[in-house]
């Protein structure tokens, strides 16, 4: 049985080691998986038909009235709609092609880190390493996760634990076939869904801190110290699986039955 303090103090102590590094790819790993939003300043319907100058005048020269009011709010209604679904879909395009391969390369560097100190380029690992395959996993991924929320928050919040390990599995074993790499990610996690929500929890402090200081805290501690913990977990869990054995990172021979590879 794992230790959640001991996975916590284990992390520290290696974040200490390479500060920096892990603080940038934390940061781009935060951005990928939860950073992303749209902001800007949207004028008012009023100020939009204001800036029409389609206005009606009597013969002395007093406004009294818009002309064809409705068609306007209707064309810009319209327009609106149009341009908030081909953001939605720009949006999807940039999740599933570039921002989830990006997110397994983070997990990978955060993984090699364990072990010696990577180069930066491991965080693209997934464009040139089995690409589609990566892509299509994380798709189905959080899809399932998605469709699982559709039914009510409890289930997707425990889909979400049951395929947390995906994508380090991708990171590692990039050639591992979507099927497997859920499998694989749920019998890591049966029996470990609770133990690993307490494990969020206890980072709740630190996230309540980072509000405080404008997110700071979590840029430049909390969120290198929280994924590096992940990562040790997605670690322990892995050495404890029997499926693994002695395999080696990218040795291809990522999984046995029956004591065969």
């Amino acid at each position: 049985m794992w230790n959640r303090i001991e996975l916590k103090e284990d992390s520290k102590g290696l974040l200490k080691l390479n500060y920096l590094p892990f603080v940038l790819v934390a940061f781009i790993h935060m951005f990928v998986t939860g950073g992303r939003s749209m902001g800007g300043s949207f004028k008012t319907a009023r100020e939009i038909l204001d800036e029409d100058h389609d206005y009606l005048y009597d013969e002395y020269g007093h406004y009294f009235g818009h002309r064809n009011i409705g068609s306007v709010v209707i064309a810009m209604l319209g327009a609106i709609l149009i341009a908030a679904m081909g953001f939605a879909v720009a949006a999807l395009v940039l999740e599933i092609f570039v921002l989830a391969p990006l997110e397994v390369g983070c997990k990978r560097y955060m993984t090699i880190a364990r072990e010696v100190k990577p180069q930066y380029g491991e965080i693209l690992f997934a464009f040139k390493n089995c690409y589609g395959n990566i892509v299509k996993t994380m798709f189905l991924r959080n899809l399932f996760i998605f469709l699982w929320s559709l039914l009510l928050f409890v289930p997707g919040v425990v889909k979400a634990y049951e395929y947390r390990m995906v994508p380090y599995l991708m990171a590692e074993y990039p050639d591992m076939a979507s099927s497997e790499a859920f499998r694989i990610s749920k019998e890591m996690m049966t029996g470990n869904k609770w133990e690993a929500f307490v494990l969020d929890l206890s980072f709740i402090g630190w996230h309540l801190l980072s509000a405080i200081t404008a997110g700071l805290v979590g840029v430049f501690y909390v969120a290198p110290y929280e994924m590096l913990t992940d990562c040790a977990l997605y670690l322990t869990l892995k050495r404890a699986h029997p499926g693994f054995g002695g395999a080696r990172m990218d040795d291809g021979n990522y999984y046995y039955t029956n004591g065969q590879y």
